[in-house]
């Protein structure tokens, strides 16, 4: 087995016009291969550090912290001529998201068309080039600080690697997924990921919170203010959530809603320095939520309700058997989030207040599939 080294030489893109020119040849390109560098330690988007692309021809390392406008790169991300090949995306495609405001279309996730065409569910990109390259990736940079700079060359060839050998691979997984009919099936999947976003409203992010299902409505909606406020702090000092207000302190503060600092200085596990900091702000937000007049529906867990355990598993073995005859992946059809989703959808009353988009089981090529055999399991 080869160990993973530099296969071609990389041109280092700093300057807007240097982009420019670049983004002129990829524009031309069938597809480009992509991957980012970011970090996220602390704060609430990720810190873009670096670009990688690679059209066949030139591998460029794209440096967003020495160029101020990526417009010409940003511009390729949605041209309908030229596929987006990337590796398990997700993160991508919410750096992406945040800083241009673009999907990427049309797209090619070699992570979901590796599992289509039986290498693996949720395959690592080492294991993937493995497969295909027969090439060991060294994967000793991928700690880096990448807003540092200068980018040392180990660093530097670490991240051409990524999108060098990403390039490879695309061709030979068109290939299996033409010959076992589930292309059009895996850029739809594509695309649906492209477009996901786990972000929710900042009014129903106290769906999220631990044991939320304890509280009553009064509780509840108390937790509602609380995490609204969070999120939108967070936001606007780019932080963390959990560095704002942990999730316990959260449930805590709901849960005994205190209406002075010294009732919220008494709750257990709330830190000082929460007091110190937010005390003030928690405590108004708290009396405001007091006053409400109209609250949150009580939750209820999935697990509580009584066809919950026989529903789940006549599902699962729906999946199971669709798998078996379709090929597809029992994971890849439905994982247990999904199932959990539809079930929410229809039973929740906090779901059916809401008019929400249907849930995934139910909408494209999963529809075709189990649509007609579900809804009777969930409605019977």
């Amino acid at each position: 087995m080869n160990k993973g080294i530099r296969v071609i030489d990389y041109l280092y893109i700093e300057t807007e016009q240097a982009l420019a020119d670049l983004c002129q040849q990829y524009a031309r390109a069938e597809f480009l291969a992509i991957d980012t560098e970011f970090v996220r330690e602390r704060t609430y988007h990720a810190a873009l550090g670096l670009i990688q692309a690679y059209d066949g021809e030139t591998l460029a390392l794209i440096d967003p912290v020495a160029i101020d406008d990526l417009s010409s790169f940003w511009h390729l991300l949605t041209l309908p001529s030229l596929t987006k090949v990337i590796h398990a995306g997700s993160e991508d495609f919410e750096v992406f998201r945040h800083n241009a405001s673009v999907t990427l279309t049309p797209l090619f996730d070699t992570q979901v068309a590796a599992a289509l065409a039986g290498y693996g569910v949720s395959l690592g990109y080492a294991k993937l080039i493995n497969e295909f390259c027969n090439i060991e990736l060294d994967k000793g940079e991928s700690r880096t600080n990448w807003l540092a700079r200068p980018l040392s060359e180990s660093q530097l060839k670490y991240a051409a690697n990524d999108v060098a050998y990403l390039y490879q691979v695309y061709k030979p997984l068109v290939s299996a997924l033409e010959e076992q009919d589930k292309l059009s099936l895996c850029l739809e999947e594509c695309r649906r990921l492209a477009e996901k976003t786990n972000e929710k409203p900042a009014d129903e992010k106290y769906f999220d919170i631990s044991n939320a299902w304890q509280l009553n409505p009064q509780q509840l909606a108390v937790l509602k203010e609380l995490a609204q406020w969070r999120q939108m702090e967070a936001i606007k000092r780019n932080l963390a959530q959990g560095f704002i207000l942990k999730d316990n302190e959260l449930f805590a503060i709901a849960k005994a809603c205190p209406k002075s600092g010294n009732g919220l200085r008494a709750i257990d596990n709330i830190h000082p320095m929460v007091v110190k900091r937010h005390g003030k702000k928690i405590v108004s937000i708290v009396v405001a939520a007091l006053e409400l007049d109209v609250l949150p529906t009580p939750l209820t867990r999935l697990i509580d309700y009584p066809a919950y355990k026989k529903t789940f598993k006549a599902i699962k073995g729906l999946v199971e058997q669709t798998a078996e005859k379709s090929g597809i992946p029992k994971e890849i059809i439905a994982s247990k989030k999904l199932i959990h989703e539809v079930l929410s959808y229809y039973w929740k009353p906090e779901f059916q207040e809401k008019q929400l988009p249907a849930p995934v089981l139910l909408t494209g090529w999963r529809k075709q599939l189990l649509a007609e055999k579900v809804l009777p399991l969930i409605k019977q």
